[in-house]
């Protein structure tokens, strides 16, 4: 592991064929990461730099973002915030929808638990607030350290972890399938994924895809290194190319019920979907200690946190695996605390559309439909035009 707790290099792809392809492979991955980089630091200055009019007003029209339409009349969005400058997109979104009223719920992707990172949104916040008196930023945060961080710098924040976002419709226990996997392992192709923690795990079941964090070549280079684990160790996903595909949501659930444990790797992220797909699907969990708020519906009944070492992870998969608890149980205690925080954050919306002068009545159900439906990602500029289209209900 690097000094961020992420996987090397070398821990990533392994040997290789030759000295000469794998300086090839560094030299094209540090030119990825530079453009990657320059790329992500444009992006995330032009929205606080740009004119409010004139042929440069539009340049960071092209930023993509997610954002969900909760509801047009009040205006209310909600959209996944993250990174090293996490209120660009809503800069970007603002600017745009300056003359009107309008609620931002911010659902924070990445831990917010990085107190630099926290500082600089505190001034990005009086930044937005001066420019945009009509707007009302809301933070739905994923655990208390980080609403105590955000609120800290000014922010307005309440605790509700976005894994409430899951669908049990989806992710749930089905019948008459065979467990074939000791653990299943759900992560990107990424450093910070940690995927060799699990390689000591007899049998195991990757399910991965790519977002671009590694060029093609190491990212081939990194799925020949899954593949070459053990004869009992397999990818889910299809094989094209070199490259794994993507699965419906369906087809990962099918997964989850082949495997008898879900792993959860990384030192540090967001909530971690995947950590309550397993938990709907009945899977226990082994995990590391991490940063941003997995953890949140935890229970050490079913849930073991142990040191990132591939030792302790077999070990602590084999115990889970050997107590076989009922997936009906794990799925029913974890839906216990979900549905109490989700009538919470449902209380919390009648309240504030009432606040924002709606006539409706209180919502009577959840309003969210999944996790599918709220991360549809578009451009800035699409975005906003979609906002101002009247409603087609």
């Amino acid at each position: 592991m690097d000094q961020d707790k992420q996987e090397t290099f070398d821990e990533m792809v392994g040997p290789v064929g030759s000295a000469a392809e794998r300086l090839w492979l560094l030299a094209t991955r540090r030119a990825h990461r530079t453009a990657n980089k320059l790329r992500v630091s444009a992006r995330k200055r032009f929205p606080y730099i740009l004119p409010a009019r004139g042929p440069l007003s539009d340049l960071d029209g092209g930023i993509e973002m997610s954002a969900h339409i909760f509801s047009r009349d009040p205006l209310v969005l909600y959209i996944p915030v993250g990174g090293p400058r996490p209120l660009h997109p809503l800069a970007a979104v603002g600017r745009r929808l300056a003359a009107r009223r309008a609620t931002f719920l911010l659902m924070p992707m990445w831990t917010m638990e990085r107190p630099a990172i926290v500082a600089q949104m505190g001034r990005d916040l009086a930044w937005y607030a001066a420019r945009f008196p009509r707007h009302e930023v809301i933070f739905l945060c994923n655990n208390e350290a980080e609403r105590r961080l955000i609120v800290g710098v000014g922010g307005n924040a309440m605790f509700s972890n976005h894994n409430l976002m899951i669908s049990e419709d989806i992710f749930r226990p089905l019948p008459d399938v065979p467990v074939v996997f000791d653990a299943v392992y759900n992560g990107r192709i990424s450093p910070m994924k940690r995927h060799y923690l699990a390689f000591e795990i007899d049998r195991l079941v990757h399910v991965t895809y790519s977002i671009g964090e590694l060029t093609p070549p190491a990212a081939r280079a990194f799925i020949r290194r899954l593949q070459a684990q053990s004869p009992r160790h397999r990818i889910a996903n299809p094989i094209v190319d070199g490259l794994p595909g993507r699965l419906t949501s369906a087809e990962v659930n099918l997964v989850y019920n082949q495997a008898a444990v879900g792993l959860c790797l990384s030192a540090a992220e967001g909530a971690m979907y995947s950590s309550m797909e397993y938990l709907m699907a009945g899977l226990p969990i082994v995990s590391t200690p991490s940063l941003g708020g997995r953890d949140v519906y935890f229970d050490p009944d079913y849930c073991l946190i142990v040191e990132p070492e591939p030792t302790a992870i077999r070990r602590a998969v084999d115990r889970l695996r050997d107590r076989a608890i009922p997936r009906e149980e794990i799925r029913g205690r974890t839906l216990e605390k979900v549905r109490a925080q989700r009538l919470e954050l449902t209380a919390f919306l009648s309240a504030l559309l009432r606040r924002k002068g709606s006539s409706a009545p209180p919502l009577e159900k959840w309003p969210f439909s999944g996790t599918e439906g709220l991360m549809r990602w578009a451009t800035v500029r699409e975005i906003a035009a979609l906002v101002s289209e009247p409603d087609r209900a």
